[in-house]
């Protein structure tokens, strides 16, 4: 069913649209402190997220320093805590260094023609890169699970987090063995922090953050 047009609001006005939001440019402007100073080990892009009126209604948009920009699914529940956990740990070929480099292009190429449920990015046919990059992408999975305590398994401190983690794998094992008790309290005060302003924002607004987040966005944690 068609959105109710708002009062003062032109019929047919689609919210949380370029023309609602003059200040979303088709291709987000990049920032050259985070493109000159995120860590090396990924593609760096600024990343907008849209809030729509429904999870499925929002849009999210990731633009790189050679002026390019292309749509990607998110579904924000899901996918800001693997932001987060991701540049934290640095984790490169997890979902979102998998978005970064193209991986999942036919979701993101549908999610225009897509009306209803949302569904995960991860739940679609993978493509070559999602394909190659599977394996860590398990890994961030775990990590985000891990961090999150998703099922009240453990208590939630460090040694909780790498105690969850080690016992889904050796890969996540290994993982778990290289992080420092900083490194995770970040990871959950990033996750609680791009909660709270997501909730905050109005339908229409937009959420700009980096892939991967740069240190001195955590550091503020």
């Amino acid at each position: 069913m068609p959105a109710r047009d708002s009062p003062g609001r032109p019929p047919g006005f689609a919210r949380g649209t370029r023309r609602e939001n003059p200040g979303i440019r088709a291709v987000a402007r990049l920032s050259c402190l985070f493109v000159t100073e995120a860590p090396a080990f990924s593609v760096v892009a600024d990343v907008a997220i849209v809030k729509g009126e429904t999870p499925a209604s929002d849009r999210t948009w990731l633009s790189f320093p050679d002026g390019t920009a292309r749509r990607a699914v998110v579904h924000v529940s899901h996918d800001l805590p693997h932001l987060v956990v991701e540049s934290a740990f640095d984790l490169d070929d997890g979902l979102w260094g998998t978005l970064a480099a193209g991986g999942y292009a036919p979701a993101s190429r549908a999610a225009s023609r897509r009306t209803g449920r949302i569904r995960l990015v991860t739940d679609t046919v993978p493509d070559e890169i999602a394909v190659r990059n599977w394996p860590a992408h398990v890994v961030a999975k775990a990590a985000v699970n891990a961090v999150l305590n998703r099922w009240g398994d453990g208590p939630d401190t460090p040694a909780g987090v790498r105690d969850r983690l080690a016992r889904t794998g050796p890969d996540a094992a290994g993982l778990a063995a290289r992080l420092d008790d900083e490194a995770i309290r970040v990871a959950r005060a990033g996750v609680q922090r791009l909660y709270r302003e997501w909730s905050a924002l109005p339908v229409g607004g937009t959420l700009r953050v980096t892939w991967p987040l740069h240190d001195s966005w955590l550091r503020l944690l």
